[in-house]
């Protein structure tokens, strides 16, 4: 069984899941009722089904079967369980990531520290913070998932990465924490993130 590893939480559970399985491997933990989910039926290329498959699969190993996964006009997962009520899903090339919690809105995501962030980090750093990550990919990949993660936390949608959320420098050897503002029109918030690093992957996640 590909379970990586959980980590829990205060109220919640984090669970990673290695993706290693073959569509055909994964399809015999399915009901045909739950095969003819219209998230499911969406998608065409083999990977994806896998990755939706594997995050359900994982996620009923975390609170069991008796849940569904429905979604907002803006893609945000909605999770309906008698005890968990939010929920936050992240993939990458092999592994696929959730973050479930009882009572707060939660935000998670995990990616390669192999990708090429040089190409796109102007994109979603500061002027600030293209100065604090040097192109240390390990950075540049912690920033990255942590704006992903706030972006998935908050309820404002069209979010500029660049000029709406700051990251606060830390040092990744030895804090398993930092700090990002996020500006909204709404008014500014502070959230604290945590992170962790294996197999060339940073996973961070937010709650709140």
């Amino acid at each position: 069984m590909p379970l990586f590893k959980t980590i829990t939480q205060a109220e919640g559970i984090i669970g990673v899941w290695q993706l290693s399985e073959t569509l055909h491997e994964l399809l015999p933990n399915f009901s045909d009722q739950e095969l003819e989910d219209p998230a499911y039926l969406q998608y065409t290329h083999e990977k994806r089904k896998i990755e939706w498959l594997a995050t359900r699969k994982l996620i009923k190993l975390l609170i069991g079967d008796d849940f569904t996964i429905t979604y907002a006009e803006s893609g945000k997962p909605i999770l309906n369980h008698a005890q968990y009520k939010n929920i936050s899903i992240s993939h990458s090339r092999y592994f696929a990531a959730v973050y479930i919690h009882e009572t707060l809105q939660v935000g998670l995501d995990i990616e390669d520290t192999t990708r090429n962030y040089n190409s796109i980090e102007k994109r979603y750093l500061s002027d600030e913070e293209l100065k604090q990550t040097g192109q240390n990919p390990l950075l540049q990949c912690l920033y990255w998932c942590a704006k992903e993660s706030i972006f998935k936390l908050v309820p404002d949608h069209d979010i500029e990465f660049r000029n709406q959320i700051h990251i606060s420098p830390f040092i990744p050897e030895k804090e398993d924490h930092f700090l990002a503002k996020f500006k909204s029109e709404k008014g500014d918030s502070t959230h604290e993130l945590h992170f962790q690093i294996f197999n060339d992957h940073c996973l961070v996640w937010v709650a709140g």
